[in-house]
């Protein structure tokens, strides 16, 4: 499996390119420790999406991975990167392998969730998914967007993107589609970790282009495309559940957290002092 990363994106709420921060004891940026626990569960090469503004960033941030990395360019017209959907698009036209286990840059996601996108990949499937409970996901420091999914007989069957997500009382609110909603806080959502086939690039082509045409949407995102595929195509999306600890940059007060944490990992063992 090939492993991608989204590194293209602006941090707006962050405040800068959050993606290639340094992080861990010697400088780990937080997608090193997911390419760690990766090559542990199947992969074997990566492909870091990003943009020509922070090509420097992301190639020091390369240097000396103990795999194959190439790092590709996604389009960014009037400064900003098209969405998830372009980036996946452009990561696996550039690539002869057949398989992809994609996540954040700025996303910490656990070895479990790799264990579950191994586990997927043995069937093959076009397109699969590894929600994580609301509750899981959440920041201390503000509202946050996920995709909440609704599942039956071990299928997804909706995927929708939810902004302004936060913990209200028992449960969470947030905007879905313009209207504000409340949903439990045991409630699945996409942490844009998903395991896609080579197969799906020709449609993803085909979709990506016809929304930037279309000029309805400023981002194209992988969750409208997943729910687009299920609704019209019947794809089936088999899912595996993860219960990995979950941890990531949404705001720059996340991040003194984020660097305690990942140094008590180092510390209890988790993690070797160097990771390689």
């Amino acid at each position: 499996m090939t492993l991608v990363v989204l590194a293209a994106g602006l941090g707006t709420r962050f405040g800068g390119p959050k993606q290639f921060f340094p992080l861990g004891p010697n400088e780990e940026c937080l997608f090193h420790y997911s390419i760690y626990n990766a090559i542990q569960h199947g992969v074997t090469q990566l492909t870091l999406v990003t943009r020509a503004e922070i090509f420097d960033k992301a190639k020091q941030a390369t240097q000396g991975l103990p795999i194959p990395c190439q790092i590709v360019l996604q389009e960014t017209p009037n400064n900003k990167p098209r969405g998830t959907a372009d980036a996946l698009l452009t990561a696996i036209s550039s690539s002869e392998n057949s398989q992809f286990v994609l996540i954040n840059a700025d996303d910490y996601y656990g070895p479990q969730s790799f264990v579950a996108a191994q586990s997927l990949a043995q069937s093959h499937p076009e397109v699969a998914a590894i929600p994580y409970l609301l509750k899981n996901t959440l920041s201390l420091h503000g509202g946050v967007s996920r995709a909440i999914c609704q599942n039956q007989n071990n299928l997804i069957t909706s995927i929708v993107e939810t902004h302004q997500l936060k913990k209200t009382g028992d449960n969470a609110t947030g905007v879905q589609n313009d209207v504000e909603i409340t949903t439990s806080l045991e409630t699945p959502v996409s942490m844009n970790i998903f395991l896609f086939d080579k197969s799906i690039e020709d449609d993803l082509r085909t979709y990506v282009q016809s929304q930037i045409e279309s000029n309805t949407v400023s981002e194209v995102t992988l969750p409208d495309y997943i729910n687009q595929r299920i609704h019209n195509d019947n794809l089936p999306v088999p899912y595996i559940n993860t219960e990995s600890e979950w941890f990531g940059m949404t705001y720059a007060e996340d991040l003194e957290a984020v660097r305690e944490r990942l140094n008590d990992m180092h510390k209890s063992g988790q993690f070797p002092k160097r990771l390689w």
